[in-house]
């Protein structure tokens, strides 16, 4: 085991690699526009697959104490929905993987009214937030009400980092220590916000900045067997960043490795 940088760092040559799931469940393409939703069976693999790899999945504890094991992953899940409950909790406890989920106070038993064209799917309440809890899942901060915090008022920004902790704190009986930025998007403002707030730690998605905007590899339901491996490489970060200089690179490569069939 060798001693790493603890969060702030890209999943790199060095620090772990924080992988963002959304939803957790079979969808068909018209509910899941944006394939948020992964199977359980693929997730089931990939997490199979990570572990055979010789990659050591993380409690958050473990991964803000820093001293970890040189391929170390933390899993993470944003938005709460319902699914993570019935369909992700069985599977985590089966594979015995942990995880981090970032839920929305303000939205508890609502549904993802936050997105046009999927605006439906429901939500976990306060009793499946604890719930997750008990079992043994982290139960982080998303925010408030999913919005924007680059875009909000100064009083849509307290209430979206200060307030839903403190929501979130009244719920759990603990002071949420992660925050994960709606949208994956910040700024400097947004930063201080949430380290003012008292969180330890704050997850992008591909732009990071620091230990408060520490970037994930989204994984989402085209993922193949090939592109899960890519995402999942230490090469990967750089390889995005190349992919995005050069706009015809990405479906390129997209092209050569597939994509997972919608039904």
């Amino acid at each position: 085991m060798s001693t790493t940088p603890g969060p702030g760092r890209r999943p790199g040559a060095r620090g772990p690699l924080v992988l963002m799931y959304h939803g957790i469940g079979s969808r068909p393409a018209e509910r899941d526009p944006y394939n948020l939703f992964v199977p359980p069976e693929g997730l089931e693999r990939q997490l199979t697959t990570l572990v055979e790899r010789g990659w050591t999945p993380l409690t958050l504890d473990r991964y803000l104490n820093g001293d970890v094991p040189r391929r170390s992953v933390l899993v993470t899940f944003d938005d709460g929905y319902r699914s993570m409950l019935d369909e992700g909790l069985p599977l985590l406890r089966r594979l015995r993987v942990p995880a981090t989920v970032f839920v929305l106070p303000g939205l508890l038993d609502g549904t993802s009214r936050w997105m046009a064209r999927m605006p439906d799917e429901p939500l976990l309440d306060a009793a499946g937030v604890r719930e997750l809890a008990r079992a043994g899942l982290d139960v982080e901060c998303h925010g408030w009400d999913h919005s924007d915090l680059v875009r909000t008022d100064p009083e849509g920004l307290d209430r979206n980092v200060a307030g839903a902790a403190e929501a979130l704190a009244d719920l759990l009986g603990r002071r949420p220590r992660a925050y994960a930025y709606p949208y994956g998007t910040h700024d400097a403002r947004a930063r201080r916000a949430v380290a003012a707030a008292g969180f330890q730690v704050a997850f992008s998605v591909h732009e990071g900045d620091g230990r408060y905007a520490v970037p994930r590899v989204d994984v989402n339901s085209t993922d193949t067997g090939a592109t899960f491996r890519l995402k999942t490489s230490r090469a990967y970060p750089a390889l995005r960043r190349v992919s995005g200089a050069v706009p015809k690179l990405r479906p390129a490569l997209h092209a050569v490795l597939g994509s997972a069939r919608r039904s």
